[in-house]
This record gives structure tokens, C-alpha cells and sequence, in this order.
């Protein structure tokens, strides 16, 4: 596994992370899923840009690839961000989280299934091959104990 975020179930029925600065870039991901996405917002796959309330979604059409990121300058007004002929400079694997549009609409099928679930903790995760996908856990346990089996056996390669 090449890299994950745990997440718990709020009380308001949205997941967070349940560590404090996870040190991923599936972070805004997650933040995407949590503020912004809407399966009504269907130009997400058609428009190159697409700028929401705390996060950008970037469409490189020649490689088929989706670049997700959060904006600080979204909610703090004295931060600069890219203006709009800048994105395709800006964004990058380090700023934004890279996903296949192949990807992304596998994961909003399996974010929807879990959202229905609602288990008590979920984890997004990259494997090996930079496929993202999410699971559902009942205990934390259970999300710790797949982090290490998945981990000795994406090391194990």
C-alpha cells in the first residue's frame, strides 16, 4: 500500500481523519467527497477546471487524468492562488491528489456503497499499482489490522 488515511464516522454521518496531520495527499480527496461532490455536478468530466468551495478539480484530457486538491486560499482570503490560465502549471502529484478518470468513477461507486453502509471507521487507499479505493470497518481494529496485512503484502513485492 503506498499510502491510506484513516477515517471515523461523525456524528453527522461524514468522515474525518483520525489522525491529527496525515501526511497524504488522498487527504483532499476525502475533503472533495466530504464538501464539494455532488453526483449532480456531472461536468466534473467534461470541464477542464472546476472550482468548488474548498477544493479545484483539474482535468488533464490528453493523459485521462483528474487532479484533486484543497485551496487554502478557498477559505483564507490572504492566500493567492493560481489565477485560471495557471492551473495547468500549478497542479501537481505533491499539491493536488492524482487519480485516473477511470478511477475516480470506480471510487465514487464504492464511496457511495460505503456511504450507505456507514461503518464506523473507513479508509482510503492507494495500492501499488495507484488504484484508489475505500473500505469499510465496524472497529477500529479492524482498519489497523488491514492496514498492516495490506502493507506486508504491498512490501512484500
Amino acid at each position: 500500500m503506498k499510502e491510506y488515511i484513516c477515517l471515523y464516522l461523525s456524528k453527522l454521518k461524514n468522515y474525518y481523519n483520525l489522525n491529527k496531520y496525515p501526511i497524504t495527499k488522498l487527504l483532499d480527496l476525502n475533503i472533495f467527497f466530504s464538501e464539494d461532490y455532488s453526483p449532480s455536478k456531472t461536468d466534473i468530466f467534461t470541464k477542464k477546471l472546476n472550482l468548488y468551495n474548498t477544493t479545484y478539480v483539474y482535468n488533464d484530457f490528453h493523459n485521462n487524468i483528474m487532479y484533486i486538491g484543497f485551496g487554502e486560499w478557498f477559505i483564507d482570503e490572504n492566500i493567492d492562488g493560481p489565477s485560471w490560465d495557471d492551473y495547468p502549471h500549478y497542479v501537481n502529484e505533491k499539491n493536488s491528489c492524482k487519480i485516473h478518470v477511470d478511477n475516480f468513477k470506480e471510487f465514487i461507486k464504492s464511496w457511495i456503497n460505503l456511504k450507505q453502509e456507514l461503518p464506523a471507521f473507513a479508509i482510503i487507499y492507494r495500492d501499488d499499482n495507484d488504484w484508489i479505493d475505500c473500505k469499510g470497518f465496524d472497529t477500529q481494529e479492524e482498519m489497523k489490522a488491514f492496514v498492516q496485512k495490506s502493507s506486508v503484502i504491498f512490501d512484500e513485492k
